[in-house]
């Protein structure tokens, strides 16, 4: 709207009579409509759940496109638009907390539109508290800050080629050489970097696959309505007590992780709880709850 070249572009979209009058509308009714789509964050500042789909699109960069939505409502200038930016802001700095952002151009904008910001933003600071005790498993009950975890067994039986599944509740038995799997369904409130889940199982369990390697990048259809679900690729390292997966980087809202395991042994068998943690910013986990004891008898 400043310049010649600003109009010029206007009209090459179409906007040829009076282009700065109705650009400035145009203007005003995005405004309008981003500062009443600007969700509160539970955590602290302001931001657009839905502003980009990561991993579906050529706009995937929250922080990029968070960061273009910033300097429009900075430059308008209005104290609703500062005030929603300034929210942003403090989002943009939680995203980086948990998060390692490279190099790329989309950081740098993100980092330049936090560094406009008042100087209230710029002095927010994150307090850290942890505590570390321990229990019996029998006690451990589920908790988990900016997560949440999950552990489900089934038992898995082939019907005309199609895969059944049933879950084993705590206490019921299973039977030597059964074929079991186990789903760990998680749930996480931001995109996070390096993220481990780590996931011990019984004695009597063996893995079907029992070498470590790439894992992930899939979707499967869940067992009920025809809804899928999304995998995240990463890397599972097999050891003998327990399976661990590292990711470089775990998407937000729900994922689920699966394994298969062969029953092996007869006897009564408990496990440690399973467990999702943010190596990156540690505070960011949680564990599952106690699982109870499985059961393996004899074949009959």
């Amino acid at each position: 709207l400043s310049s010649q070249e600003g109009i010029a572009l206007a009209k090459s979209w179409g906007v040829s009579f009076s282009a700065p009058s109705n650009l400035r509308k145009s203007l005003e009714a995005d405004i309008i409509s981003l500062l009443e789509y600007a969700v509160d964050h539970p955590d602290g500042g302001m931001y657009y759940p839905n502003a980009v789909m990561p991993y579906r699109g050529l706009l995937e960069s929250e922080a990029y496109a968070h960061s273009l939505i910033c300097d429009l409502l900075t430059q308008h200038g209005a104290p609703q638009c500062l005030k929603t930016a300034d929210g942003i802001r403090i989002w943009l700095m939680l995203q980086k907390e948990t998060q390692k952002w490279g190099e790329e151009p989309a950081f740098v904008d993100a980092l330049n539109s936090i560094l406009e910001g008042s100087d209230e933003v710029k002095a927010t600071r994150v307090i850290l508290m942890s505590k570390t005790y321990e229990k019996p498993f029998s006690e451990i009950k589920a908790a988990g800050n900016g997560f949440t975890i999950e552990r489900k067994l089934f038992r898995a039986e082939d019907s005309a080629g199609k895969e059944i599944l049933t879950e084993i509740k705590p206490g019921q038995t299973v039977r030597k050489g059964e074929k079991l799997i186990a789903e760990y369904k998680i749930w996480n409130q931001e995109n996070r970097s390096f993220v481990v889940v780590n996931v011990p199982h019984e004695a009597a369990f063996r893995p079907v696959n029992q070498l470590s390697g790439r894992y992930g990048f899939g979707i499967r259809p869940l067992r009920v309505n025809g809804w899928y679900t999304f995998t995240p690729g990463g890397y599972r390292s097999v050891k003998t007590d327990r399976s661990q997966f590292y990711f470089d980087s775990y998407p937000e809202e729900n994922t689920t992780l699966r394994e298969e395991f062969f029953a092996t042994q007869t006897g009564v068998y408990t496990a440690p709880v399973v467990s999702v943690e943010s190596l990156y910013a540690p505070h960011y986990r949680a564990n599952g709850g106690f699982g109870g004891e499985v059961k393996v008898a004899e074949n009959d």
